[in-house]
Formats: structure tokens, C-alpha cells, sequence
């Protein structure tokens, strides 16, 4: 009953067998208005699958027929029973508004359905780029977490979070050519707290040593290498207060802090940064850099 009565009501006011009113406001000014509201919200969808903007133009453009042509053939029956014009000359001005309004609106449907995508917040984009640059991963099956690639803004935060979340690592792996000393200094600092020992499995250098140096036992593959030398600061403008031998003085007190032999770090920021000094391993066992052999072959 209620889909014979409204497809009734489809056909009286197609053939203008509605009263001129009824067409106008109802069927023409109030369901016009619902359909520019379904077409606002649509415009919130960013970016509006293709699909949507065809069916929403096709719908629209079936209804706003539906609606001109009921209300003029109901303004040219009303017409045969009155000399006044108006109802026609309305409708006209009516109509040119409505399409007005419907084209700006289709067009509102065109920009949502080709919006580029919302583009990251910039320190989600720089934290996305920086997490890029290392490997940090917790390996269960040797109780340890294994760290490669850069140390970058971020690792130190990284760390905390996993060390919070799991409690069995009692290692950490490390495989890096070195990076930033602060964030070097955070991962040392939470190694000491949780007593971690340190590993090196092909290469530690740089701000990488601070790390691996804050070990309870530390120890390397055969063929790893530790690497040595002294700081530099790639933009000084944006640390004016940053003293490279305060900086130093301060990690080689950690060195010497860990065991390591006052001889030992001494030397440890002699060679400069554009070179690298890489001490043989029964150095770094004579001056406790480590603690003891690996076991690993």
C-alpha cells in the first residue's frame, strides 16, 4: 500500500495533477532543499568515491526534472482557469535558481571526488622519515633487542616503549655506523637502569660506542669492529650553547664510569670526525671496552 501510494503520488505531480501550491513548496521547494542538504554532506567525503558523485548527479538531476516539469504542467492547468502569468514567470525564476545552486553544488561533488588525500601533520611525516632509518625489534628467541641503522630523533622514546612492554630482553644488539650523541645518551641511560648487556655484531661506531658502552657485560662478534672519533656539529646555528669538548669530556667520564681504562679514553676522540679509529680486539679487552669474549663463532 505505501509503494502504490507513493508511486501514485510520483505520477499525479509528473502530470501536474497537483495542487499549484503543493507542487511548488512541497514537491519543489522543500524536497529541493533536502536534496542540496544530501549533497552538503556528501561534500564532506574526501575523497568521494566516483561512484557516489555519478549516482548523487544522476539522482538529482532525475528529481529536479521531476519537480520542473510536475510544476509547470500544474501551472498550465492552473493557468486555464486564471489570466495571471505569475505562477509561470515564478517558476521560471525559481527554476534558474535551483539549477544555479544544483551546478555549484555538482561541481562542490567534482572537487570531493578528486581531493588529493588529507595530507600527515608534519611531526607525524618527520617521526614517519626518522623511524625510517633504523630497525629496532624485540628478538624473543634470544631474549634480546636487536637495533640497526641510524640514531636518530625517536629511538630513545622507541626503546622505552618496548623495554616497557616487554619484560625479557635481557641484550642489546647493536648494528650502526653511529648518529645523533643524545639520542645515544638515552639509550645508554636506559641500558644501565634495566642492567642490559650490550652486543656487536658487525659494526659500532660513533655515538653507537656510548651505547654499546653502557653494557653490564659487552661483548662482540670476531669480526666486529668498534669505531672511534671525535664530535662535530653539522648545524651550529641551531646549538649556539653545544661545546664539542665539554660534549666529549662529559662521554669519555661515562667510558671511564663503565670500567674503561683512563688510557683508553683518552684516545677515544683524538682522530678527527672525517676519520675513524678503529682499535684492534685485544685492546678492546685489555682496556675493558669489553668486558669479556663472545661466545658466538
Amino acid at each position: 500500500m505505501p509503494l502504490s501510494w507513493g508511486m501514485g503520488y510520483v505520477k499525479t505531480h509528473w502530470r501536474g495533477q497537483q495542487p499549484l501550491n503543493r507542487s511548488f513548496w512541497v514537491n519543489g521547494v522543500l524536497l529541493r532543499l533536502g536534496a542540496y542538504g544530501g549533497l552538503a554532506l556528501l561534500t564532506w567525503a574526501q575523497p568521494l568515491p566516483k561512484i557516489f558523485l555519478f549516482a548523487a548527479v544522476a539522482a538529482d538531476l532525475i528529481v529536479m526534472i521531476w519537480q520542473s516539469v510536475g510544476y509547470f504542467r500544474a501551472a498550465e492547468h492552473n493557468l486555464s482557469g486564471s489570466s495571471s502569468m505569475l505562477p509561470l514567470w515564478g517558476g521560471m525564476v525559481a527554476l534558474i535558481v535551483a539549477v544555479a545552486v544544483m551546478l555549484s553544488q555538482w561541481w562542490g561533488l567534482v572537487l570531493a571526488a578528486n581531493a588529493p588525500p588529507a595530507e600527515e601533520l608534519y611531526s607525524v611525516k618527520m617521526e614517519r622519515m626518522r623511524a625510517a632509518q633504523y630497525v629496532l625489534t624485540v628478538d624473543d628467541a634470544r631474549s634480546a633487542v636487536t637495533f640497526k641503522g641510524d640514531l636518530t630523533h625517536g629511538v630513545t622514546k622507541r626503546m622505552a616503549a618496548i623495554l616497557a612492554e616487554n619484560a625479557g630482553p635481557s641484550t642489546v644488539y647493536l648494528d650502526s655506523s653511529g648518529g645523533n650523541i643524545f639520542e645515544a645518551r638515552g639509550l645508554a641511560k636506559l641500558i644501565t637502569s634495566a642492567r642490559l648487556d650490550t652486543h656487536v655484531e658487525e659494526n659500532c661506531s660513533s655515538a653507537c660506542t656510548i651505547v654499546f658502552i653502557a653494557g653490564a657485560t659487552r661483548t662482540a662478534d670476531p669480526d666486529a669492529q668498534l669505531g672511534f672519533h671525535g664530535y662535530a656539529l653539522m648545524d651550529a646555528a641551531k646549538l649556539p650553547q653545544f661545546d664539542i669538548a665539554e660534549e666529549q669530556e662529559r662521554d669519555r667520564l661515562f667510558f671511564v664510569q663503565q670500567g674503561v681504562s683512563d688510557e683508553f679514553a683518552a684516545r677515544i676522540y683524538n682522530s678527527p670526525n672525517r676519520s675513524i679509529w678503529f682499535p684492534a680486539r685485544d685492546e678492546l679487552l685489555r682496556a675493558n671496552v669489553l668486558t669479556q669474549e663472545s661466545q658466538r663463532k
